[in-house]
């Protein structure tokens, strides 16, 4: 992360289905804002310094509101056809925002 807690690596705009965004192989340090087609986001996703997911947060509307999920450590990674991939899974638990560290407005 760069100063203030924005991501050096910059924040990306992307436009698709809750799930689609990836967890491995983007920009180091980064961080990659879901948006649906009305133009509403509904989902961010931060990056570590290889490019693999630590965190997302869900701007829902259901009864858990806006919320955190951490993405499980990784202890292995692996290319294939030259992009770093890692076995990680996002934690079921939800956890309120930590907006100090994973700031959510650019």
């Amino acid at each position: 992360m760069g100063s203030g807690g924005l991501p050096s690596g910059g924040v990306t705009k992307m436009y698709g289905r809750v799930g689609s965004l990836p967890r491995f192989g983007v920009k180091p340090n980064s961080r990659i804002d879901l948006y649906i087609h009305d133009g509403k986001r509904v989902q961010s996703r931060w990056y570590d310094h290889n490019g693999i997911v630590i965190r997302n947060r869900d701007y829902s509307e259901t009864k858990y509101g806006i919320h955190d999920h951490v993405w499980s450590p990784y202890t292995e990674t692996y290319f294939v056809d030259g992009i770093l991939m890692s076995k990680t899974e996002r934690d079921i638990h939800h956890i309120a925002p930590d907006y100090q560290h994973y700031p959510g407005e650019v």
